[in-house]
């Protein structure tokens, strides 16, 4: 059963390969995904293959890449594979696409993450020819339902001049609650402050907006976020933990912090997950998140009743997480939320 509610999208619906014929050579694509999740999977593949194919007839054929951040073997791997990107921003962690930035062959800006949307607002990035974003569904009015990472998808959906939307039934329809997408970062004199004060808050709203009319074609997946698995807890990371653990403590006991901590903000990656899990273990009590990504340690403080909120932009699951996460989330739903990454990376 599809997940386009609106008759007349339906009539935009085709094949990735006809989608990804859209693109043309030197555009900037802006493309939805955060560290692995709600990235497309279909028509960066179909746009890969099209770029090996002009390639091999002797054409060139490359584009420029905005995303969220990291992406997935789909996206990054294949066009890089395909030396089919000219230039890539904000953060890239294929192993094909770093071996180009550092030989010279591929032009990379590194820059922070909740700067990239205000500086493409501004003009400084330069146009935005086609934005590609995986959503969960299309609702009757048009709306369109964050899948498992928000990113800048609201910036390309806004700035670009023609939309490509795959439609993931992967993601579980149960993600329709849990984003909050806050529009009030315009352009000056339009832009107003940020009114978000606890992880908790919601100031925006839970579905992305887009102009039915620039988009301009629709493909339906159905195919997992891929993630890698975390390692174990190594002894290293487990002392590292105790430290930090003991340090809370401390901090609690001479009054310095509240009972339940200050909202926790987590790195990405092992260390930063293997902290995460101590804290199930530890005394701390109705403890929240304001970070980056959801990983498998915060999961399991939200399963332990530890952590009674996270706020994020993105999930960062191992596989084994995320597919307990996709078949349990109306559960979750209530107990995280995914913004913009403008907002969760916001260095104030």
């Amino acid at each position: 059963m599809t997940r386009i509610a609106p008759q007349d999208l339906r009539a935009k619906i085709m094949s990735a390969e006809d989608a990804a014929a859209m693109i043309h050579s030197g555009d900037t694509v802006g493309m939805s995904g955060f560290t692995g999740s709600g990235y497309p999977k279909a028509v960066p593949m179909a746009l890969a293959a099209r770029i090996e194919a002009e390639h091999a007839a002797g054409r060139p054929f490359r584009v420029r890449v905005w995303t969220g951040a990291s992406t997935g073997p789909e996206l990054d791997g294949a066009l890089a594979k395909a030396d089919g990107i000219e230039f890539r921003l904000p953060y890239n962690s294929d192993p094909i696409a770093r071996e180009k930035i550092n030989r010279g062959e591929m032009d990379y800006f590194d820059m922070h993450l909740s700067q990239v949307a205000p500086m493409a607002w501004q003009g400084f990035l330069g146009p935005l020819n086609t934005a590609v974003v995986e959503v969960t569904g299309i609702r009757p009015d048009g709306m369109l339902i964050p899948s498992s990472s928000v990113g800048n998808n609201k910036t390309w959906l806004d700035r670009a001049e023609k939309v490509i939307i795959e439609v993931n039934r992967w993601q579980n329809p149960a993600l329709e609650g849990m984003h909050d997408i806050y529009y009030g970062t315009r352009l000056p004199p339009d832009r107003v402050p940020i009114p978000l004060t606890r992880p908790d808050d919601r100031i925006g709203e839970p579905c992305l907006r887009c102009d039915p009319d620039k988009i301009v074609a629709i493909v339906e997946t159905d195919a997992p976020d891929r993630n890698l698995p975390f390692s174990p807890p190594d002894q290293t990371a487990r002392a590292i933990a105790g430290h930090l653990l003991e340090f809370f403590g401390h901090e609690v006991a001479r009054g310095r912090l509240p009972a339940s901590l200050l909202p926790i903000q987590s790195g990405v990656g092992n260390i930063a997950n293997a902290v995460l899990t101590g804290l199930v273990d530890s005394p701390f009590e109705g403890m929240t998140a304001f970070t980056e990504v959801i990983q498998d340690g915060m999961l399991d403080l939200l399963d332990s009743g530890k952590l009674r909120m996270a706020s994020a932009t993105s999930f960062s699951l191992s596989p084994e997480a995320a597919a307990r996460v996709n078949a349990d989330m109306a559960r979750y739903r209530d107990r995280m939320i995914l913004r913009p990454q403008e907002i969760s990376n916001h260095p104030d």
